[in-house]
């Protein structure tokens, strides 16, 4: 009737293509930034040091919504980031699925409210709402603080993450795609 896709499928081979690669890319990126995280938490000895540079973990799923601009995008990239860097040796094992999962879900979330797409405060909220999900999901997985002491430390390293991901996961993608 002329009205149907040239494809059947939502994401054509290109699409999936690019989110491997920018997956691929995260994934391997994701677990050497890691292991630098955690030798700067051995040399300073305190819980959550780096997360002012957890931001750069979610680059690649918000350059991915940015670049395709399709809902459940960062879903996808997500997942493929996340099995990259399972296999790749991360540090953090199989929760790093999990995480990796709720960053790219968050990611399309941060995108879904927002008509100009393109305009900077979608890339700040999926940044910010993605890294700071990390913090999130170890916790829930790692233990839920008792105490109110621990409570404050969780919230503080959510805000740390949170704006990094504002820097590091939200202005920088969108000066790339912006620039690509």
């Amino acid at each position: 009737t002329g009205t149907e896709s040239k494809t059947p499928f939502y994401f054509s081979t290109r699409d999936l293509l690019n989110m491997a690669v920018l997956a691929a890319l995260g994934g391997v990126a994701s677990t050497y930034i890691n292991t630098l995280g955690d030798a700067v938490h051995a040399a300073l000895g305190m819980p959550g040091a780096t997360q002012w540079a957890a931001g750069l973990h979610v680059i690649w799923i918000v350059l991915s919504v940015g670049i395709l601009r399709k809902p459940g995008t960062g879903t996808v990239t997500g997942i493929f980031k996340g099995a990259v860097e399972l296999l790749s040796g991360n540090s953090h094992g199989v929760i790093i699925l999990l995480v990796n999962l709720v960053a790219g879900l968050l990611v399309d979330f941060g995108f879904l409210f927002f008509r100009k797409k393109q305009s900077l405060w979608p890339y700040l909220v999926a940044g910010g709402l993605a890294t700071g999900s990390n913090v999130l999901v170890f916790q829930i997985f790692a233990t839920i603080p008792l105490n109110i002491l621990g409570l404050t430390a969780i919230i503080i390293l959510f805000l740390v993450a949170f704006a990094s991901g504002l820097l590091f996961g939200g202005v920088l993608p969108y000066l790339l795609v912006n620039t690509l």
